[in-house]
């Protein structure tokens, strides 16, 4: 890519073919700011009026605090019942999280109205040493329970976790015990995520059925052409069958090809656009050095709004035998720069990911994003997590991509080793909403 972030190198020819999250805040354009532009950090009218991204937190602070971004979290004492007392934490941790409580805990959080709330629990690792993969159990007012496990992480960080819970009535209840490989619950919070209370539902199921060699899918378009894709890279993507088709067996087939220096490969993007939810691919990727294999996300609009303004999800990003077993995760923003700011993640999916079938997934709602591999939440990064200049645009719609890109500046050109063809196998894509 040229100095711009790595996934510029999709992003890039913003004109051509990527996109923006479509609908978040108003975008104002300062003198002489060129196309780097602002975006405002809020949330749409309309959904304030509705009530979603309503949020609340509460903090294991005897006193409360207030966060680096200005957010005032209220002491817990009223809403938590069981476990132990608050107990101070090492000296260092944000203001929210310097203490933490343990035990089996009873949360009731009070809401403005009915609804679905993504409740993040802010969740203490040990303090000596580093913390391997730890787990939290979450059991609903109803009774419906669920483990959430958290990537292992270094010592004093805190993890979060994500639950959703449907609300009927005027408080979130829940009950958080297990903790394994944890210090504890640090802090809470409660944000409206839906409006309804039902559960959540596939819009989009894609599960590659079809005949053999079928290259044009409902739902789904080819994006075609060279010219590098912002990142100097080789390939041109086609909409031919040989770059790109169904298998027969329940799997859609992206195959890179080379020929003396001259590469061809597919790109897919969904017709179906949204904001919010549960997204997840099932995938098998190659193991090729000099390939870029990706599922990924931009937002609706970036023909208009432009690169990194339109933000820019990266659910996995893998370089092959130049970093084998390695899967990247990366978040992208806008901060005023042309490069805009970015958070990107690692992970490393059991037996690696060209061994089999792996699950990237994504929970995205109101102010918070969490990436996991295979089950396994890996990162979370929420809109108090940004600096001052770091813009949150994830409050619009979007669109999926699937792709192989070739050479270009990240991952490099492919070594006289790699051979192709060099094939991506796609399983299943889900987004439930």
């Amino acid at each position: 890519m040229v100095s711009l972030s790595p996934r510029t190198r999709r992003a890039g020819l913003a004109a051509l073919a990527v996109l923006v999250l479509a609908g978040l805040a108003a975008v104002a354009w300062p003198d002489g700011a060129g196309r780097a532009g602002r975006v405002l950090n809020r949330i749409s009218s309309a959904q304030i009026a509705a009530g979603v991204g309503w949020t609340h937190r509460w903090t294991a602070a005897p006193d409360g605090a207030t966060d680096a971004a200005g957010n005032q979290w209220d002491a817990d004492t009223a809403i938590v019942q069981g476990g132990s007392a608050p107990r101070a934490l090492a000296a260092g941790s944000p203001a929210p999280y310097r203490y933490t409580r343990s035990g089996t805990l009873v949360f009731t959080l009070p809401v403005p109205q009915p609804g679905t709330f993504a409740v993040i629990l802010s969740l203490a690792a040990p303090e000596r040493g580093p913390a391997p993969e730890a787990a939290v159990t979450v059991t609903l007012a109803g009774g419906t329970a669920r483990t959430v496990r958290l990537a292992a992480t270094g010592a004093g960080r805190v993890r979060h976790a994500v639950a959703l819970a449907p609300v009927t009535g005027d408080a979130v209840s829940l009950t958080v015990g297990d903790l394994h490989n944890l210090a504890g619950v640090a802090a809470v919070t409660a944000t409206m995520a839906r409006t309804g209370t039902d559960e959540l539902k596939a819009e989009l199921a894609e599960e590659f059925d079809g005949p053999a060699g079928t290259a044009l899918l409902p739902g789904w378009r080819h994006e075609t052409g060279g010219g590098g894709w912002g990142n100097g890279e080789l390939q041109e993507y086609t909409q031919s069958a040989a770059n790109g088709a169904l298998t027969g067996d329940g799997r859609f087939a992206i195959t890179a090809r080379g020929d003396r220096g001259k590469y061809t490969s597919a790109r897919l993007r969904s017709a179906f656009e949204a904001q919010y939810g549960r997204i997840e691919g099932v995938m098998q990727v190659p193991s090729g050095r000099g390939l870029l294999p990706a599922f990924w996300m931009l937002g609706a609009d970036v023909a208009t709004a432009g690169w990194p303004d339109a933000g820019e999800i990266d659910l996995m990003e893998t370089l092959g035998a130049a970093e084998p077993g390695v899967v990247h995760g990366t978040f992208h923003g806008p901060d005023g720069s042309e490069r805009g700011w970015e958070r990107p993640f690692t992970a490393r999916p059991a037996g690696g990911p060209d061994r089999g079938m792996h699950r990237y997934g994504l929970e995205w709602w109101p102010g918070v994003l969490q990436w996991s591999v295979d089950g396994v939440v890996q990162a979370t990064l929420r809109q108090e997590d940004l600096g001052a200049r770091q813009h949150w645009v994830f409050e619009r719609k979007a669109y999926l991509l699937l792709d192989i890109a070739v050479g270009g500046r990240w991952p490099g050109t492919p070594p006289p080793a790699t051979a192709f063809p060099q094939t991506m196998y796609v399983e299943s894509v889900h987004w439930w909403r």
